[in-house]
């Protein structure tokens, strides 16, 4: 049962990888790569600087809120509720983060129209930083929060989890079950690691593609023809299912920023000094 388990989400995980590369299942993933939820032009893309500083726009694209500030990546003038605050910088120091906005930098770095806006970007983009082990990111506006989320980060950590499952699974074609550790032969361990990682995927991917759907689902500035066509919003068991998977965060309104690293906030010496005054 292990072995049928294990083979079976993992054949689905590849499957899933493979289908979000072609054209047609592909656009839930492209759905996001225009940025639609814009409502103020990317001061990147100017070819001078800007003389004065343009008035944001009274409403928020992600909630009813007044726009109060802009995010870093596209300019998105938002509210507190559509903006995503970052997670803790001592999580960051400690196990470390890579920069996730590769192709925005390299684009950034060949601009030879205006050098100066294009140092500017590059720069904002590489400290546009995410962790691939926990799935933290940057300070972004909400749109760009979930377009890195989804299809970045924990994209990334839904193929690492695969293919840990996938080698485990034909280690167990190698090793004989004459190798034992604790008492339990290799074989069945690593069948039992291919089992756990498979799993793991599969949850991934389905909070993944929950997600994406909910976020286009909620927000009208967003593509609904991009939604898969198994998805029916009148089937209430199904979306039941969807909601159930999806980021509680995606829904209109709902703040990304997560709560449960607030105790990492907590324990910096900064904290501690300002919770002791």
């Amino acid at each position: 049962m292990t072995v049928t388990l294990a083979t079976g989400t993992a054949m689905f995980s590849m499957f899933y990888f493979i289908m979000l590369e072609t054209d047609k299942f592909g656009k839930l993933r492209t759905a996001f790569d225009s940025r639609p939820w814009r409502n103020r032009e990317n001061m990147y893309l100017c070819t001078a600087l800007p003389s004065e500083v343009q008035p944001f726009k009274s409403s928020c694209p992600f909630s009813t809120k007044t726009a109060k500030g802009t995010c870093p990546i596209c300019s998105t003038c938002t509210s507190r509720d559509g903006y995503h605050h970052g997670d803790p910088k001592a999580l960051h120091n400690t196990v470390g983060i890579a920069m996730i906005e590769y192709g925005m930098a390299r684009k950034a770095s060949e601009r030879e129209d205006n050098l100066l806006m294009g140092r500017l970007q590059l720069d904002t983009l590489i400290n546009y930083r995410g962790n691939y082990l926990f799935g933290t990111i940057s300070p972004s506006c909400k749109g760009c929060y979930y377009k890195t989320w989804c299809w970045n980060v924990a994209y990334r950590m839904a193929w690492q989890s695969a293919i840990v499952s996938l080698n485990s699974m034909l280690c167990t074609f190698i090793f004989g079950t004459d190798i034992t550790i604790f008492y339990a032969d290799l074989k069945n361990i690593l069948l039992c690691v291919s089992a756990f990682f498979s799993v793991s995927t599969l949850c991934m991917q389905l909070k993944i593609i929950a997600t994406a759907c909910v976020f286009i689902l909620e927000h009208p500035f967003m593509d609904n023809a991009s939604l898969p066509g198994w998805l029916d919003v009148n089937n209430t068991i199904l979306m039941a299912i969807v909601n159930y998977f999806a980021d509680p965060a995606a829904k209109f309104g709902v703040a990304p920023t997560k709560e449960y690293w607030d105790w990492l906030k907590e324990t910096s010496p900064r904290a501690r000094a300002a919770k002791a005054k």
